[in-house]
């Protein structure tokens, strides 16, 4: 799989909270190229979370562009944005795996749910997913049986088994202890090997300069920088930027 290629122009988004309209972004543009994973990162508040529910489709912005790999989004289109949303492997901070369904029943689910496939077949790629990722021997588990780290294991797996276009994560060790946390780290680092380009936001800056290939810093609903992982976190351009990071590194 080549390189994927994010281009947003001109982008608008604002939220009513308490009573008023409140601007995240403002004629937000940036074009960003990479293969395997790009990092969104910054302070809490700064848009991340809904700069990849924007790619993702699931809020749609009050003016503005967004291609992916030459394709525009078509916000106004529900029956397009959800034949899109079908292409796409979602992890959330919250695995949301349904309480009462197996391991392998979760990750079973959106190949037979919304990809009609049989339910020989997706159970076959389910497990074989799930020995993948080492998560099989945990198959016949409910989700209250298993770890935290377990369970983002099935969350993922359920993501991928579908052969997604791209796979976001939504600050995917969140919710986990710091020993769940490398191991859930260490599985996303392997997830390059599958060719599937990765849009994540995080705030493990460690993990950041090691897995991403590219960075966008957001501030205030705004990029202060973007590059490659390599440059941005070892010369830093912007004052606030290098403020941002000799704080978090000096832990």
């Amino acid at each position: 799989m080549g390189a994927m290629k994010i281009s947003v122009s001109h982008l608008k988004k604002s939220f009513l909270a308490d009573h008023r309209q409140t601007e995240l972004f403002n004629d937000l543009s940036f074009s960003v190229e990479f293969a395997h994973v790009l990092a969104l990162i910054g302070r809490s508040g700064s848009g991340k979370t809904t700069l990849l529910r924007l790619l993702a489709g699931l809020e749609c912005p009050d003016e503005g562009e967004v291609i992916i790999d030459e394709e525009p989004l078509q916000f106004h289109s529900t029956k397009w944005l959800q034949h899109y949303q079908k292409k796409l492997g979602f992890v959330f901070q919250q695995q949301n795996l349904f309480p009462h369904y197996t391991a392998l029943e979760n990750v079973t689910l959106p190949l037979t749910l919304v990809h009609h496939e049989k339910l020989s077949t997706a159970q076959e790629k389910a497990a074989a997913m799930m020995e993948r990722l080492k998560i099989f021997q945990h198959a016949v588990k409910k989700p209250h049986q298993l770890s935290g780290g377990e369970a983002q294991r099935v969350a993922i797996a359920r993501a991928l088994v579908t052969e997604p276009r791209f796979l976001l994560l939504d600050e995917p060790t969140a919710s986990l202890d710091v020993e769940m946390k490398v191991e859930i780290l260490d599985l996303i680092a392997e997830l390059k090997m599958m060719e599937t380009p990765i849009l994540l936001v995080t705030h493990e800056m460690g993990f950041a300069k090691k897995a991403a290939d590219q960075i966008l810093f957001l501030e205030q609903g705004s990029i202060l920088e973007q590059g490659e992982a390599s440059s941005f976190f070892n010369d830093p351009q912007h004052p606030r930027v290098k403020k941002f990071l000799s704080t978090v590194f000096a832990y």
